[in-house]
Order: C-alpha cells, then structure tokens, then sequence
C-alpha cells in the first residue's frame, strides 16, 4: 500500500512539475498588427511611443525613428514635419517618449543622462516591437532626431547596427564612438547654434571607418553642403545654414526641409 502511494505521489509531481514548467515556457500571445494610422504603444516602464502606419503598405516599409528634443515628447516629434511624408511616401514613423523629456545621449541631459538611463536598449526595442506589429524593411531603418535628439540619434549610430543613415538636426556626439557601424550620415546644422555649437568633427568616425574620399562642397544661397563618397554607396554629408540658430530649419524657412531627410534616407538602404 505505501508502494502505491508513494508511487501516486511521485506521478502527481510528474504532472504538476510539468504543468508548471508548460506555464512557464508557454509565449504570451503575439500582440495585433498595427493598421493604418496613429497608435500609442505602451513600452516596458511606462513610456509611450506613437507609431503612424501609412494608408498603403505595399511590402515590407521604412522605418524612421524621430526622437525629440529637451525638454520634449513623441508628442512634440510629431510637428518635426515627418508625419505628413508617412502617407505620401509609404513609410512607418516612430515617435517615442523620452525619460522626463530626455534622452541619455551620454553627456547630455536631463534625467535621463542623470540617471544613465540606458536609452539605447531602450530605443532598440522600440524598433523591435515596431517590427513584430508591422511590416518592416530592417534593410531601411532611419534615425532623426532635434537637439538632444540628434545627440541621441549619434549615439545609437555610435553603439548599434540597426541603422542604415542617421540624420542628426543640431546636435553633436555626447558618448564615445570609436568604431560605429557602417552607416550613411547626415548632419544638418546652423552655423550661428547658440545652443549646441557646430562641431566639423562629429561625422568623423564614419568618415575614418566607412573609407570616405575628400569631399565636395557645394553652397546655394546660405545653404551649404558637404558631400563625402563612402564605400558600397554610403555617403556622409553635412549641411550647415548661415544665420540660423538653434532651431529647425523647415519651421525657420532657412531652404531646408523634411523632404530633404526623407530623400537623403530614401536613397541610402543598408548596403
């Protein structure tokens, strides 16, 4: 008789050890595809990311990551003048909250910087569930952001390889960046930046590692431009604005504008 109980007992903890392990690996189920238009995604923390899915989507889309400045919000990201390409142009915008208004971008700023908050994870899986809910290109992730934002955007150049350009507005690397990932860069800049001064230097580790030749400068009324070759087609261009401050040279009407973003990211997929 004690056999047999002994024998029943150790079954039952057979089935119960095995049920608690099914519970255990068992996946949550996969969240909805994001349909066409706006939604706010809640991330782990608490943080909000507002993600805008075009009207059509004929494949695989885009992806532009716009970060926003200190103090700010996805909210606020969202007059940058990206949105109103997404439906134009077929592709997905992401629009997520910083920490308090701030993004850790290593020397810079607020509580995030103050926390170290570690914004690069963080940011990382924002285009990872973006990617699970709707249909991504990872051959086409962008990065833009303004200010802090932009000193975040390098940053995440700096330390990932998710990116296939970066297109900081008014910003400089705040973290060290010795060796970034192959990427096409974009620097847009005005020379009077009372804020954040222009540094030459920021692009230049992309410059070192990507094998860029000199490069070609251009100037159209206060608009001037800087075009460096890179290997398999990247590029790295600055664009410097006479007479502009800290500020957003679309909204300063200094010949300067999102579309020019989108176009600089349209042509320069991962190669």
């Amino acid at each position: 008789m004690r056999a047999n109980l002994r024998a029943v007992a150790a079954a039952l903890m057979i089935l119960l050890f095995g049920g608690l392990l099914a519970g255990c690996s068992a996946h949550a189920p996969a969240e909805p595809p994001l349909k066409a238009g706006i939604h706010a995604v809640a991330m782990k923390g608490g943080r909000l990311v507002t993600v805008h899915v075009p009207a059509h989507l004929a494949g695989p889309a885009p992806l532009v990551l716009v970060l926003h400045e200190f103090p700010g919000s996805g909210a606020l990201a969202m007059g940058y003048g990206f949105d109103p390409l997404v439906d134009a142009d077929g592709f997905v915008a992401a629009y997520p909250d910083g920490l308090d208004g701030s993004w850790n971008a290593g020397g810079c700023c607020g509580d995030a910087a103050d926390n170290d908050t570690n914004d690069v994870a963080f940011l990382t899986s924002v285009v990872k569930r973006v990617e699970a809910r709707t249909k991504i290109d990872p051959k086409r992730v962008y990065v833009t952001g303004f200010s802090n934002g932009a000193m975040m955007a390098y940053r995440l150049g700096c330390e990932t390889d998710l990116f296939a350009a970066i297109a900081p507005i008014a910003g400089d690397v705040e973290s060290g960046c010795n060796h970034p990932a192959a990427a096409s860069v974009l620097h847009v800049h005005g020379l009077a930046d009372s804020t954040v001064a222009f540094d030459s230097g920021s692009e230049a580790p992309w410059r070192k590692s990507d094998n860029c030749d000199p490069p070609n400068v251009t100037q159209s009324g206060g608009v001037h431009r800087s075009i460096a070759a890179c290997a398999h087609g990247r590029t790295v261009e600055v664009v410097t604005i006479d007479g502009m401050d800290h500020e957003i040279p679309w909204v300063a009407a200094k010949g300067f504008g999102a579309p020019d973003i989108w176009a600089f990211f349209a042509t320069h997929p991962h190669r």
